[in-house]
Order: C-alpha cells, then structure tokens, then sequence
C-alpha cells in the first residue's frame, strides 16, 4: 500500500471484542465513519515537597483538533504495524524523552467514544494508559515533532479542583521550550473533554492510580 501524503494509516479494532484486526484503516476515514482503533496515553507525575504534581502539555495550535489547550501529558494514535514500543514513540516524539518500560504503570484500556456531528467527527478508540512517576526538571522536555507548544505542572489537587469546578484557576510551574516561570492557567485553557461526562470515570481512574501508586 502506497500512502498519499499526509495519510496515515492505523489498525482497526473490533469495537465488541476488544481486539486488533490486522487490517489498516486511515486516520481520518477512521475518525468520520467511528472506525475503532487504538490509542496510547501517558500520565507523568512528580514528587515536589511531598506533593504530588502532574505534567500537562499544551496542544500545538497547530492541531486539527483542539489547538492549544492543556492535555494528557503524552498521547497519540499508533502507526500501522508497530507492535512493540508504542508509547515510548510518542513519548520521544512529544516530549523529547525516553522512557523505559520499567519506569511504567499499566493501567490497561480505556473504552472510548466520541460524537462531534458539527465537525463530522465520530472517534471510537481503545486508549492504553500508562502512569509515570518522573523526576525529570520540566526544562529537559523539548517538543521534536511540533504537536506540543509547551508543558506545565500542576498540583493533582489544583487539578481534581479545576475538574470539579471549585476553583477556575491555578497557579502552575510552565515550560514554554524557552523559559520556566509561573503562571495562574485558567479553566478555560484545559482541554474540553476533560469536563464531558464520558470522561469522568477516565479521569477518575488516572487521579486514583496516581494518589495510590505515591
């Protein structure tokens, strides 16, 4: 199969078992007609003063699809045909990091769906998650690939309170690829679908495992 430019082809699952079936599916056909596929999430956190702090990235606003706002520290779609290393792969190319399979927290998959009829977007993906405790300083992340404009740490406390809607705002620790400073980031700078109800049990899987593997 020779693919266009710009194409990229992942594999599709089958939504009622669950299980990859070998068969290549492009990304965006995959993402109008609710083609299951795959996808790989990485949530970094880290110990300061005996807090616990997560690592968002900014979304490059670049992106087709909610241009900079503060998301999953690491995540993305997985090539066709990569079996092994997948989110190693995202990791080095978001971030600029390796990460080691040892270093990890697998928190299996997530059963995910989407309907966005005003954009012809219809997403069913089986999300791998992964947690990582890391002690790397937030001005030895580099951003190689362009999705990502900048990363952030916040409390998980500030963050169950931003998700839960008792504060708008909070101050966090900010990398611009630059400069370190802080900065009060807004409710409104948060990725939408972090405040959608398909989302809630998500999230409330990710800040549980995080408070229980400290």
């Amino acid at each position: 199969m020779i693919a266009k430019k710009n194409q990229e082809f992942i594999e599709e699952w089958d939504w009622s078992t669950g299980k990859p079936l070998g068969s290549p599916v492009e990304r965006s056909l995959a993402h109008r007609e609710g083609i299951p596929h795959e996808g790989v999430h990485l949530w970094i956190y880290k110990i300061i003063d005996g807090e616990i702090w997560i690592l968002l990235q900014k979304r490059s606003s670049q992106k087709d699809l909610y241009p900079s706002v503060l998301d999953i520290s690491v995540g993305g779609h997985v090539p066709f045909g990569l079996n092994d290393g997948k989110i190693q792969k995202e990791a080095s190319e978001e971030l600029g990091i390796s990460v080691k399979d040892e270093e990890l927290t697998d928190l299996g998959y997530f059963r995910y769906e989407e309907k966005i009829p005003q954009i012809d977007l219809f997403h069913r993906e089986f999300q791998h998650i992964w947690i990582m405790n890391s002690d790397i300083d937030i001005d030895k992340y580099n951003f190689p690939d362009g999705e990502v404009e900048a990363v952030c740490l916040l409390r998980l406390e500030d963050f169950k309170s931003i998700l839960s809607g008792e504060i708008n705002c909070a101050e966090a620790l900010y990398y611009d690829g630059t400069v370190v400073f802080t900065r009060n980031v807004e409710l409104k700078e948060f990725h939408p679908l972090f405040f959608s109800t398909v989302m809630k049990d998500y999230l409330a899987l990710i800040i549980d495992a995080i408070s229980q593997n400290v």
